[in-house]
């Protein structure tokens, strides 16, 4: 970190913060008073109580939350954005994006308002990596900085100044209010954040606790006794040190190697330990009164902490040699999982019926009969007493709760169920970034989009509505009703390019193709071996964990040409129950789910077989939306083509004589055949007509007319339409 990057956003915020606070005017724009009571009362009416938990991002939902409101309350809701977003390094959010996000706030007031070329200057730098933890909770700190607002601006004047004077008082009340709105403490971040922002000399720039407690702890024999107040014991230490060697900052060495431990050989995970029933006994009260967590397996001796899983199966193997081989291999990979792989840091949760304990292991492994040999596999454990209700979990963590394994890993949903019980500030990146519990952002269709593709603007945000809503969805109509072309355009819109995956089912695909097989593979001296490949959809699932507050979309053109149930398999399943587990035909010891960020386009043409095909299984997992030329949005889409191309109406008057012809809206031609430049020339429309349009009837009218040329030929439509060819 540098130190004159740091005193310069400190000086930044104490000028927009204090100032605001004492006197009651923007920083922004002078002469506005918006640090008043008015002022933040309607910012928390209209975010703080107003709580969106939409799949909005944030910026989406905080213009239809405050845009509206005053300009005393916008601008205000500008400088505690500034607070929020300017201490972050470009490495967490890039200049531009601070600035676009302030600038984005200040355009809905009624007035013009810039940030000022000083604090502007100030917050390009920035000095802290928030991590993941910063990024997720913005709305948290937002409300959080609100709600302190709130609570100083209502107090006297002298008042406001002696919390400005004393950091302990400023402390006292910045932690009043540090609650969210469901009781829980996203905005822990901020609040350090803040804190060392106002108070730099007394306070440290830490913004996890989990931090200040091994700066406290690694430099303890600086005071004469540690206190529960890890703040105080830091600033004395600080004191202390400062005495002895003058201005120095913990992120400097020597000091930084003596707290900051050194990185684990993998990243953070969650686990999930059954303790209610340990043969026949209920474990959890010894657990929490105990500090540890268990594994039984009593028939087997004791086995060293860190033996590797081939010596643990060996012990598995010669005493248990009656059991099967399958059982042997779980009792084998559970244990090694306890013994061996768990390690200091990783948080572990049990159930106890509607309890759920959380905790953080604390140490390695060991054994312990004392209490019996089925309590004897130990880890120590720092238990939080205080259980979380089952009931009121997020369903992704309900549904992972559930299994039956005695151990199990609830990385995915671990983030959330600590941050519940209070250990937020335990929890990782690495945990972090994978929490499926995380309210999944997804963007709003533009109008911008809309314009360039000529379709309503409310088909496409209804048809993202139903996609969101239902997660699988089909395009189905006739040919050239640009059914792929809208679904790689949507998915692209609502995920982006790198988000977006596209596979063509035939009549030969199946679900060693679409999920997951064995494809043959040269080997050493010409022989030939097999490889177990993941097809799309465990692709686009593996990606997708990875970021599961984005959303992934795998289009599926031409879905129905292909035998889905032999296609989908058990995925069936997953489609409709997205929060459950199952084994996978050819990984039957890993549990697999489908991912609520994964969404499925399928695209369906009419012609090559009904949708009334579609089986009814099918049918109910996906939702269905027709394109189909005599109906929107398709509908005139081609008259708005040659009109913003500014190309003749002939095209456009042709296709409509040929489908009132047709009579049959499955079996009717598309505007897409007609949607080029060469439609607009003689040559073209003709090449076009008899090498694609004539055709494509001929193909869908065989055996019902004497002759398509008579009928469908361009000079008969022509006259028909009474016009000529330029």
């Amino acid at each position: 970190m540098d130190r004159e990057q740091r005193e310069v956003v400190c000086r930044a915020a104490q000028k927009v913060f204090n100032q605001g606070l004492l006197s009651g005017q923007s920083s922004f724009a002078p002469g506005l008073n918006i640090w008043s009571p008015a002022a933040a009362t309607e910012l928390f009416h209209r975010f703080v109580e107003n709580w969106d938990g939409s799949s909005d991002e944030f910026m989406v939902k905080l213009e239809r939350q405050i845009a509206t409101g005053s300009d005393e309350a916008i601008v205000l809701a500008a400088e505690l954005l500034y607070l929020n977003v300017m201490p972050l390094s470009p490495a967490t959010v890039g200049v531009e994006r601070k600035f676009e996000i302030i600038n984005t706030v200040l355009s809905w007031a009624s007035r013009a308002v810039t940030v000022p070329e000083d604090l502007a200057a100030a917050a390009s730098p920035g000095y802290m990596k928030g991590g993941q933890a910063f990024l997720n909770y913005r709305w948290a700190q937002f409300a959080f900085l609100i709600r302190l607002t709130g609570l100083l601006v209502t107090l006297p004047q002298g008042e406001r100044e002696d919390a400005l004077r004393d950091p302990w008082t400023f402390r006292k009340l910045a932690e009043s209010v540090l609650a969210d709105h469901d009781g829980k403490f996203r905005a822990r971040a901020q609040y350090h954040v803040l804190i060392f922002l106002i108070f730099p000399d007394v306070f440290v720039p830490v913004s996890v606790e989990r931090n200040k407690k091994l700066i406290r702890d690694a430099f303890v024999d600086r005071i004469a006794k540690p206190s529960d107040d890890i703040d105080r014991d830091i600033y004395g230490i600080r004191c202390q040190i400062e005495q002895e060697t003058g201005a120095f900052s913990f992120y400097d060495e020597p000091w930084l190697s003596r707290w900051q431990p050194p990185a684990p050989p993998r990243s953070q995970k969650g686990w999930l330990v059954r303790g209610a029933n340990v043969d026949g006994t209920n474990a959890i009260s010894l657990w929490l009164g105990g500090g540890y967590c268990s594994i039984s397996f009593k028939d087997l001796g004791e086995i060293p902490g860190g033996a590797s899983r081939q010596e643990i199966k060996g012990v598995v193997d010669a005493a248990l040699p009656d059991a099967k081989q399958g059982a042997k291999d779980a009792a084998a990979g559970q244990l090694w999982r306890f013994l061996s792989y768990f390690q200091l840091g990783d948080l572990v949760a049990t159930v106890d019926g509607d309890a759920v304990y959380v905790g953080t292991i604390a140490g390695d492994a060991y054994y312990d009969d004392s209490a019996g040999r089925h309590l004897a596999r130990r880890r120590a454990v720092e238990w939080n007493p205080q259980p979380l209700s089952r009931k009121n979990l997020p369903e992704e963590t309900q549904a992972k709760l559930k299994t039956a394994m005695t151990i199990a890993e609830l990385t995915t949903v671990m983030a959330e169920l600590a941050t519940d019980a209070g250990l937020g500030d335990e929890v990782t990146d690495a945990v972090l970034v994978q929490d499926e519990t995380r309210t999944l952002v997804i963007p709003q269709v533009t109008q911008e989009l809309a314009d360039r593709l000529l379709i309503p603007l409310t088909w496409f945000q209804e048809t993202a509505d139903l996609l969101a809503s239902k997660r699988q969805l089909i395009l189905y109509g006739p040919p050239g009703t640009g059914k792929t072309f809208l679904a790689t355009r949507l998915s692209e819109a609502l995920a982006g390019p790198d988000r977006t995956s596209l596979v063509q089912f035939h009549p030969s695909y199946g679900y060693e193709d679409f999920i997951q097989g064995f494809r043959p593979r040269q080997g050493d001296g010409g022989t030939i071996g097999f490889d177990l490949v993941d097809g799309p959809l465990l692709k686009a699932v593996e990606a997708a964990v990875q970021e599961p507050d984005k959303p992934f979309v795998l289009v599926i053109d031409e879905i129905n040409r292909a035998n889905l149930a032999k296609v989908f398999g058990e995925l069936y399943f997953l489609l409709e129950y997205r929060n459950h587990e199952i084994t996978l035909q050819y990984s039957p010891d890993e549990p697999f789910k489908l991912p609520k960020n994964v969404f499925i386009i399928g695209t369906m043409n009419t012609v090559d077989r009904s949708v009334a095909l579609v089986d009814a299984a099918m049918r109910r997992r996906f939702a269905f939306r027709c394109l189909a030329p005599d109906r929107a949005p398709v509908d005139g889409l081609l008259r708005r083509w040659l009109t913003r191309e500014k190309l003749p109406d002939i095209p456009a008057l042709l296709l409509d004589e040929v489908n009132r012809r047709l009579n049959d809206p499955d079996r009717a031609v598309g505007p897409s055949y007609l949607m080029t430049p060469d439609a607009g020339t003689r040559r073209g429309l003709e090449r076009i007509w008899i090498t694609e349009i004539l055709p494509l009837l001929e193909d869908q009218l065989y055996g019902k007319v004497d002759s398509v040329e008579q009928e469908y030929g361009l000079t008969v439509l022509l006259s028909a339409i009474q016009r000529e060819l330029p």
